[in-house]
């Protein structure tokens, strides 16, 4: 009779962990798919930022000497949870319908499986947001650069410059500073001012000489 209630146990932790590894498998590999979906059409990161980072940035000053407890953002967010979720689940599914292995074994690959595909992702992700910074060119990115007009600047009407802007060409809107200048395509300009997405502009060698006389 024991020996029966164990049995029916055994079949009761194995089904509801079974349960749990489907769960993991759907939920993880759903929000993946989805993901997967929405940065092709938003070119975003791991469903426009499932994680949005919520790298839970939970800073706490631990004592008085103001150490610095563990950042949990630097091994938690949601990303990992993601993958780590997946991850669970499908090792569980796997090892659990297509092999004879002890649940306490499919347990504890599946743990250490998730744990370390989670954190691969994350880490590298994190890695990339750090090395990569904010790619929004800023007004400093502009001003001071010498550009080649693509299209001739004739004022009032304006023309448009390429120039170099971090490791990337970019092509903008011009105008030239004094509304007697003109210049033609192939001309190099300098860029003097940046303002609602329209640079202004005056001549290379004017440029170099208000630089040499200043």
């Amino acid at each position: 009779m024991e020996r029966m209630y164990w049995l029916i146990a055994q079949d009761g932790s194995v089904s509801a962990l079974t349960t749990m590894y489907w769960i993991c498998l759907i939920v993880g590999g759903g929000l993946l798919i989805i993901s997967v979906v929405a940065s092709g059409e938003t070119d975003g990161d791991l469903g426009g930022d499932i994680d949005a980072d919520a790298d839970f940035d939970i800073d706490a000053d631990v004592d008085s000497g103001h150490a610095s407890a563990t950042d949990l953002a630097s091994w938690f967010s949601i990303r990992f949870v993601v993958y780590f979720a997946a991850m669970f689940g499908v090792i569980g599914v796997s090892l659990t319908h297509l092999t004879s292995v002890g649940q306490s074994w499919i347990v504890a690959w599946s743990i250490l499986g998730g744990v370390a595909v989670g954190q691969s992702v994350h880490q590298l992700m994190k890695s990339l947001n750090k090395n990569s910074g904010d790619s929004t060119p800023s007004h400093e990115d502009y001003v001071n650069k010498l550009a080649r007009v693509t299209i001739a600047i004739n004022p009032p009407k304006k023309g448009e410059i390429a120039l170099q802007v971090g490791r990337s060409q970019r092509s903008v809107p011009a105008m030239a500073k004094q509304s007697d200048m003109s210049f033609k395509v192939g001309d190099m300009v300098a860029v003097v001012d940046y303002r609602n997405g329209i640079g202004e502009v005056i001549s290379q060698e004017e440029y170099e000489f208000l630089n040499n006389h200043s």
